[in-house]
């Protein structure tokens, strides 16, 4: 059909039939841009609410006796040159070395040694040697027979008792079981007081008191004996807490 004819013929059927031929899109409004949506509520942790969580901690304890004893021994000489006061000193350590170091039940080392010059109106007029020896074993009659001897050649300058490694590895691991026991006693009444029925853990550590300092007893500078019959040196026991600390936190439970 001719575009004029087509127009003849809409004329004739009027406006209904010329909106009834117009395509359906062209009766729609564009549509314009999305709304965005509102952001959703954060969702509240039930398991917070629920399970509240508790913090603490417990421990366990032991005093135990020290199971080592250092003792260090020192020879001293001052002369007018260097050499004849080291000659000196060497020869009180020495064969005092050779007696120790034969014996296996005794750890023997060196403690320093040295030379200073002695002053006097800013002149030298001396040399002082000094040499040290570290004897450790365990307490016993026997080791303090052995120092009441050895200061018959050497002076003794300190005494020091500690807890050795493995005896305080050996102790460690006892208490840990009495610092949990401990944990979980303070962790139930804790729950029980704060009106809960049980507990459950949720993060728990072990910690110790570590390996600890030798512990020196009163500071000693003792002469030499006058004679070789010297009375056994009197060492008194020395003693030490050993601890296990337990930590964490648990949540409770209705």
């Amino acid at each position: 059909m001719s575009r004029l004819a087509t127009l003849a013929l809409l004329g004739a059927l009027g406006a209904p039939a010329l909106l009834a031929m117009t395509p359906a899109c062209a009766q729609s409004a564009p549509a314009g841009p999305a709304t965005p949506a509102a952001p959703a509520a954060p969702a509240q942790p039930a398991a917070m609410a629920e399970f509240p969580q508790l913090t603490l901690s417990a421990g366990a304890w032991r005093e135990v006796a020290q199971d080592r004893v250092m003792v260090t021994l020192y020879a001293s000489h001052e002369a007018p040159q260097p050499g004849p006061a080291q000659a000196s000193v060497n020869a009180q350590l020495s064969p005092v070395l050779e007696r120790l170091k034969s014996r296996g039940d005794l750890e023997v080392q060196s403690a320093g040694y040295r030379t200073d010059p002695v002053s006097k109106d800013s002149r030298i007029v001396a040399w002082r040697a000094r040499g040290a020896i570290r004897v450790t074993a365990a307490p016993s009659e026997d080791f303090n027979r052995l120092i009441g001897e050895l200061s018959a050649t050497l002076n003794v300058e300190s005494i020091t008792n500690f807890l050795s490694r493995e005896g305080r590895a050996s102790v460690e691991q006892a208490l840990i079981a009495d610092a949990v026991a401990a944990f979980r006693a303070k962790a139930q009444a804790s729950a029980t007081a704060l009106g809960y029925r049980s507990w459950t853990v949720r993060s728990v550590s072990v910690s110790d008191s570590g390996p600890g300092e030798p512990e020196p007893m009163p500071r000693v500078m003792m002469s030499r004996a006058a004679s070789a019959d010297a009375a056994p040196m009197p060492i008194a026991e020395g003693r030490t807490t050993v601890s296990v600390n337990v930590s964490g936190s648990v949540l409770l439970e209705r």
